[in-house]
């Protein structure tokens, strides 16, 4: 007799085996389902490629970008081998040499107790920074207040109350009155009051006050100890009591920085000029150059070189052919069919994909082509005379010596390969930035200026003129086909603007557009997001209907196998009789 169980029919009474026999019929009508999954594979396949190719285009575009980077970056070289004095770094600095003596470094104002002949605090101190008993800055339930003023000339009040009437929390206070001053409490380690507030001029340099830090006790009226009578808070910390002059904003009364708590500010001599600053840390000395002032008291002078970061910037190329050769050989292999042993194909994941080939295409295209808007004057017009090649099987080659020569050669020819640049006949007119959708070529602009002294200008480009555009805080911005381009304006006046973007550039442009919002690699994922949610349905449903079809062929052929079962023993009777 034939038994059935879940997944399980044997052909006891047939001598079929129902269950293979099931199966088989189940496999062939299961054909829709196996095509199904194989597509849902490989878009699995493609989101995964898809996904590495975004993050291969994206480094290769940050790689662009430390090339340009690396075109303003400047070595320094020092005659001071200990860099005792002066130490500098460089971004865009023309190659030269500056000669610098270091006078006097910029100070802080500072105000820190009086020593006596021992060492020991005679004001601003307290025994412990902590009891308000043992501190005795004021009594408690008593308010005290006091006014700071640091080197930037704005006088903050602070009131000490029951919560804060010791040393730390007046050191508190000040901290967080946003006074131009930080005050410490500092243990000298000796006295019968070791522990003394200092307060430190935030800034460098002497400020609007010649230097000066300032704290005053404002109590008023100043509380006395009513045992003698004393003022507590002016004998406390040995801070005489004062007023603050709000409409002069002057403090009178007081403790002042003493001569030598007095901040200074940098002196130093720069290619024989003679400088000041409040600050040691010198930007605007000379164009590109950073300036870091050290020690004062120089009696001879430091000579920095600033020379071409040759290496740096070869170093920066490098890495970008390297990538680029990288990412060329990953698309190959992931948008390459193979064939299996059994003649059968193996579809890559980005085979025929239409946006990846044109994207490829289009920035080895961009790459191996000239610069769009550069005049034929410029010294290079595309990659290849700067010493990066195409190769035959499309990778990138860099010749070291020659990307070394043009850079030393025309540095600014070379940096316009791998930016976008306008260069303006007009003087009140300069290039600041522009977009991936900004034309390139020339652009005539006029300038003028209404009655009420507002700026407007016009862009002609091929004959063809923009309508009046105001400019807003000194900068116009273009519309239409060269909408992203920004100039600053400074003038009225008419001149003519090139614009030109590099190939560098160029690719640029492409790789963010492919891999941001929007953009072809977003674009395909979500199409194959989509077709894999329609595709989950499909085949859920093509399971469902293959698991009821193979419920209903084992009820058949179960209801077989017991009608021959029944045949069989009905002839078993009859023979018998």
């Amino acid at each position: 007799m034939a038994t059935t169980s879940g997944t399980s029919i044997s052909g006891v009474a047939t001598g079929v085996d129902t269950t293979s026999l099931i199966n088989a019929i189940i496999a062939q009508k299961g054909t829709n389902l196996t095509r199904l999954q194989a597509r849902r594979d490989l878009n699995d396949k493609k989101t995964a490629a898809l996904t590495a190719l975004r993050t291969s285009l994206t480094a290769l575009n940050v790689s662009l970008a430390v090339i340009q980077d690396k075109f303003n970056s400047r070595t320094v070289s020092s005659t001071d081998v200990n860099n005792t004095n002066v130490t500098a770094t460089a971004s865009g600095a023309l190659a030269d040499t500056y000669d610098i003596s270091v006078k006097t470094v910029a100070t802080k104002g500072r105000i820190s107790a009086t020593l006596d002949s021992k060492g020991w605090t005679t004001n601003l101190a307290v025994a412990s920074p902590t009891d308000s008993v043992n501190s005795g800055i004021f009594t408690a339930g008593t308010p005290a207040s006091f006014a700071i003023q640091g080197t930037d000339g704005v006088i903050k009040t602070i009131t000490l109350d029951a919560s804060s009437n010791t040393l730390n929390g007046l050191r508190d206070k000040i901290n967080a009155s946003g006074a131009g001053v930080t005050a410490s409490v500092v243990n000298m380690g000796k006295g019968d009051k070791p522990y003394q507030l200092v307060l430190t001029a935030k800034a460098t340099g002497t400020g609007v006050t010649q230097g000066v830090v300032t704290l005053v006790d404002i109590t008023d009226p100043v509380p006395t100890d009513p045992a003698t009578g004393l003022p507590i808070a002016t004998n406390s910390l040995g801070i005489a009591a004062g007023t603050v002059d709000l409409v002069a904003k002057a403090l009178t009364g007081g403790l002042r920085s003493s001569v030598a708590g007095t901040a200074t500010d940098a002196d130093f001599t720069l290619n024989g000029i003679e400088l000041t600053r409040s600050t040691n840390v010198v930007k605007d000395a000379a164009e590109g150059m950073t300036f870091t002032l050290k020690q004062g008291g120089q009696t001879g002078t430091t000579t920095l070189t600033v020379g071409l970061d040759k290496a740096g910037a070869t170093a920066a190329m490098a890495d970008f052919i390297s990538k680029y050769n990288q990412l060329l050989k990953d698309y190959k292999a992931a948008s390459t069919s193979t064939k299996n042993a059994d003649g059968s194909v193996n579809q890559a994941a980005l085979a025929g994909d239409a946006a990846t080939i044109a994207l490829m295409s289009t920035l080895k295209s961009s790459l191996a082509g000239a610069s769009a808007g550069l005049p034929g004057t410029a010294t290079y017009q595309s990659l290849a005379g700067v010493g990066i090649t195409n190769m035959a099987d499309g990778s990138l080659y860099l010749n070291t010596n020659a990307f070394q020569t043009a850079m030393a050669n025309d540095l600014g020819s070379v940096q316009k390969l791998f930016s976008f640049s306008g260069v303006s006949t007009n003087q009140g007119v300069t290039f600041k930035s522009a977009g991936p959708k900004t034309a390139t070529g020339t652009v005539d602009v006029t300038i003028t200026k209404d009655e009420s002294g507002t700026l407007w200008g016009t862009l002609m480009r091929n004959n063809v003129a923009s309508a009046p555009i105001q400019v807003t805080n000194g900068v116009l911005i273009g519309t239409g086909d060269l909408e992203g381009l920004n100039l600053t304006v400074t003038d009225t006046g008419s001149g003519t603007l090139t614009l030109s973007r590099g190939a560098g550039q160029a690719g640029s442009d492409l790789l963010t557009k492919f891999t941001g919002l929007g953009g072809g690699i977003t674009t395909g994922l979500n199409t194959v997001f989509a077709q894999n949610k329609n595709l989950a349905t499909q085949i859920i449903q093509a399971q469902t209907m293959l698991d009821r079809e193979k419920e209903v062929l084992k009820q058949k052929f179960a209801k077989m196998e017991a009608a021959v079962g029944a045949m069989k023993a009905s002839a078993g009777s009859l023979t018998g009789a």
